[in-house]
């Protein structure tokens, strides 16, 4: 298996989102001190207030994606550990945020979060949970935005890699506790655990070769 990064990006990414969080809190205290001192004068107060949710707002969620360990692609990395020189991987580098290129073809790997059954019908991603939360309630809702999430990354590959065919999307489920039942789905899903499997078992189709993966990975350049 070959693994491309950038990991230049992922560097610059990560000290940006703990600029971002960390400041966020920061200016946040500061208010608290100014409000302490000064009392009576608010604007300064809520600004600092302001800018600070704002900022931790944008932060975190960084922070989810590019600094915590292990990465997306970390864990992409580990669930397909021990296939052959014929499939390779970059991350953040093709337009895809994680691009898969094997003997099934090229394709977009496209993350999701959700936990519970996971499943598809009449044109509907559904996920439907027997528990609920703090902020919801346990049963079935719709997967709001999931296809014009992968219209997206196979759109961005296929403007740079330029092929002569078309990138297609793959979801993976990464949650321990989402089960899938999706076999009409317009595109591949797999639950994490389950990808190199499913990877393994998709029928022959257009793809690249491993000299071209590697001209592609000297191109963009990785040694």
């Amino acid at each position: 298996m070959r693994q491309y990064i950038d990991s230049a990006k992922v560097k610059r990414n990560a000290r940006i989102a703990r600029i971002l969080s960390f400041g966020g809190l920061a200016s946040m205290g500061l208010g608290l001190v100014i409000s302490f001192q000064n009392p009576n004068d608010t604007r300064p107060v809520l600004g600092l207030f302001l800018v600070g949710i704002l900022t931790s707002q944008i932060g975190q969620p960084m922070r989810n994606r590019w600094d915590r360990r292990p990465r997306i692609d970390e864990l992409l990395d580990g669930a397909l550990k021990g296939l052959d020189q014929r499939f390779a991987i970059f991350h953040y580098s093709l337009g895809a945020r994680h691009l898969l290129i094997c003997p099934g073809g090229v394709f977009a790997l496209i993350p999701r979060g959700e936990a519970g059954k996971i499943e598809y019908n009449n044109g509907n991603w559904t996920r439907t949970t027997s528990r609920g939360s703090l902020i919801r309630r346990a049963g079935t809702r719709s997967i709001r935005g999931i296809e014009r999430e992968a219209d997206a990354e196979v759109d961005r590959a296929n403007s740079r890699l330029d092929l002569t065919f078309s990138v297609r999307p793959m979801f993976v489920f990464m949650h321990s506790n989402a089960e899938m039942n999706v076999h009409q789905a317009p595109a591949i899903a797999s639950h994490l655990k389950k990808l190199k499997s499913s990877i393994r078992r998709l029928p022959k189709a257009e793809t690249l070769s491993q000299k071209q993966i590697a001209l592609l990975a000297e191109d963009h350049g990785f040694a």
